[in-house]
């Protein structure tokens, strides 16, 4: 069976004086779209994005990245999946001796980077150490293991907050560095920050946070804040995130023109008609 796809319904109504108008409506949006692009070419307008493990500063047709998780927090994460991995092993039937070892020759090897403290892995290697040497550990079923996980929060908790304090210093550092680069108040007020994720706000939340922090407290402005920081849904380059800055400035532009606000374009362009309409079918 053959998908069904979404359509380009722009070009309706398909006959008639409209569809020409129409037609007319959007090589004019068209036209609007590319002279705001240029605004980006021409490097007036930075763009500051977050994809995976970097941030990138795209001012013009040059690239600047900074690189934010590195070994140490990619580590950091490994080690907060070994409850989860202990979890699954027991929910799949595999609590055997090689999962047993798999885990303790990881935790064993990380004692020795330099990146780690005792402090910092002696709770997951204890919560850790306790279970595998249970002698319940080879028959351990769903239930128990959920039981023994609880004593593994704590220690899963606390290689989260290294993580995330990790990640909120690169951050910060990396902001102040393009700052720098930048090297104009002017052209930093410009600047959009957009960052690239999943199909969930959860996804990279905490490189929006600290975008959104960054900006109130240059500006203490909220609507700067929701002005200058997109979150891209799914984007997955430089290039698209860009894109979404263009459709930004252009629906500003528009929102201001039309429904007095820049921001009024951010939501559904029916906005109260179309809460009222729902209310009056409803009530039919």
């Amino acid at each position: 069976m053959n998908d069904i796809t979404m359509e380009d319904t722009s070009a309706r109504p398909i006959n008639g004086p409209l569809n020409s108008l129409n037609k007319q409506f959007h090589d004019q949006l068209l036209i609007v779209t590319g002279s705001t692009r240029q605004r980006l070419d021409n490097g007036s307008i930075p763009v500051v994005v977050r994809l995976d493990s970097r941030i990138v500063l795209a001012k013009g047709r040059s690239r600047s990245v900074f690189t934010i998780n590195d070994t140490y927090y990619h580590q950091l994460k490994a080690l907060a999946h070994i409850p989860l991995f202990l979890f699954l092993s027991a929910l799949n039937g595999n609590t055997s001796e090689r999962e047993k070892n798999q885990v303790m020759t990881a935790l064993s090897d990380i004692r020795t980077d330099e990146n780690f403290t005792a402090a910092d892995l002696s709770p997951i290697q204890d919560a850790v150490q306790t279970l595998v040497n249970s002698s319940e550990w080879p028959l351990m079923e769903y239930v128990a293991v959920r039981k023994f996980n609880r004593t593994l929060q704590p220690a899963f908790q606390s290689l989260i907050a290294l993580a995330a304090k990790d990640e909120a210093e690169q951050t910060l550092k990396a902001l102040h560095d393009i700052d720098n680069k930048l090297n104009d108040p002017y052209l930093s007020q410009q600047c959009f920050y957009v960052v690239c994720a999943g199909h969930q706000p959860r996804y990279k939340l905490l490189g929006k946070q600290m975008f959104e922090r960054w900006i109130f407290e240059k500006t203490k402005s909220h609507e700067e804040v929701e002005r200058r920081v997109l979150y891209g849904e799914s984007l997955e380059s430089v290039d698209a995130a860009r894109e979404l800055v263009v459709t930004r400035l252009v629906n500003e532009l528009i929102g201001e023109a039309f429904l007095n606000s820049p921001l009024s374009m951010n939501q559904d362009v029916l906005g109260q008609a179309g809460e009222l309409a729902v209310e009056a079918v409803f009530r039919e």
